[in-house]
């Protein structure tokens, strides 16, 4: 307890931090307090990692590296934008409020293992190497103010060595991130929902599991500059759908990046095997409260039934990212009709509109 009686921060329960700290709101995102509200995916590990997989596998291109510096871009910038004070000193033990915010975004630990003129670090159970290394690297240059060069070893999954090194090059601060569709940036209502946290599990290593699969918070910043840093590269669709997806108003190289954002997620989301049920256009109300709000990605305002087939418009106002929100909503139709989905998004004045129909004439 701390002199006037309130909890010192090490005293309240790490349940109860991620709990204050992470803010379902009415919207369907979920809020990062410490940050500026800003918006964060709440995301099983193992789907984080198929995601990855799957982004490389369709788009030939080796993302680790551009994830890293992402993730070394998005965390400078939230020092600076959310003005957080930089941890003092040089051991990452005494850390406690780095330590912490680590262990509410389920990224995993750290520790210095070597201090020569090559600096080494252990960080263990991280959800993501390349995430975990720009994440830590970017700390450390803003406890420092010196900018170093980093490469890291993951010869486990429950532990990697970042190597750190002094390095001259200047590397210009960054800049905020932009969104390229409608956002209501108004912060909506908070409101609570009992099922939000009720499966939540501490393990003893400080990582934490809902429904028993481990799970981290990724914040929205990070996505957007991990697809500025992808964009360059795209060459084209190696491998998955090509015409299933259509984005009005993209250019091509945004179309295609988005396109194997939400192919990825809907190759993911159908095979995890979800029982989607549809009778009536209300039911993707429930459906979006389910898999989209639960992690952070978004709600459903309105839907409008367009065919005798399944064929749907659905409005929205807000959402985590356009490509996200499609390809969960692309997996349930798919579940739910039993046959391959063609998606079209769009913007219209102050709502964004997505389409989904079938893929495939259905012959009357």
């Amino acid at each position: 307890m701390s002199f006037f009686g309130f909890p010192k921060v090490n005293d309240i329960p790490l349940s109860e931090r991620i709990m204050k700290r992470w803010q379902p709101s009415s919207n369907g995102l979920i809020l990062d307090s410490k940050r500026n509200n800003n918006f964060v995916w709440k995301v099983n590990f193992v789907f984080f990692e198929n995601f990855l997989l799957g982004v490389e596998r369709r788009s030939g291109q080796s993302l680790g590296r551009r994830l890293a510096h992402a993730s070394s871009e998005s965390e400078e910038w939230f020092f600076i934008d959310t003005k957080i004070k930089s941890p003092h000193g040089k051991n990452p033990q005494k850390w406690k409020k780095i330590i912490y915010d680590w262990q509410e975004r389920g990224l995993g630990a750290f520790e210095l293992i070597d201090n020569d003129e090559e600096l080494r670090f252990n960080i263990t159970n991280p959800i993501n190497g390349p995430l975990c290394a720009g994440v830590f690297s970017s700390t450390w240059e803003y406890s420092t103010n010196t900018r170093h060069r980093f490469r890291w070893n993951q010869n486990a999954p429950d532990s990697l060595v970042l190597s750190m090194a002094k390095d001259a090059i200047d590397i210009p601060t960054p800049h905020p991130s932009s969104f390229p569709w409608y956002q209501n940036r108004e912060i909506q209502p908070l409101i609570y929902d009992e099922d939000f946290w009720d499966t939540l599990i501490i393990e003893e290593n400080k990582t934490w599991s809902i429904m028993g699969a481990r799970m981290g918070m990724i914040h929205q910043d990070l996505i957007i500059r991990f697809e500025n840093y992808f964009l360059p590269h795209i060459d084209g669709i190696h491998e998955g759908r090509v015409d299933s997806f259509s984005w009005v108003g993209l250019d091509k190289k945004n179309s295609t990046c988005w396109t194997i954002f939400s192919d990825t997620i809907r190759e993911i989301f159908f095979s995890e095997g979800h029982h989607i049920l549809i009778s009536e256009e209300q039911d993707w109300l429930s459906i979006a409260r389910r898999h989209l709000a639960q992690h952070g990605l978004g709600s459903i305002d309105s839907v409008s039934t367009i065919d005798d087939f399944g064929g749907i418009e659905i409005f929205f106002s807000d959402c985590f990212h356009p490509a996200f929100f499609t390809g969960i909503l692309s997996g349930c139709w798919e579940r739910a009709y039993g046959r391959s989905v063609k998606s079209e998004f769009r913007v219209k004045s102050d709502t964004n509109v997505l389409k989904l129909t079938s893929l495939s004439t259905i012959a009357r």
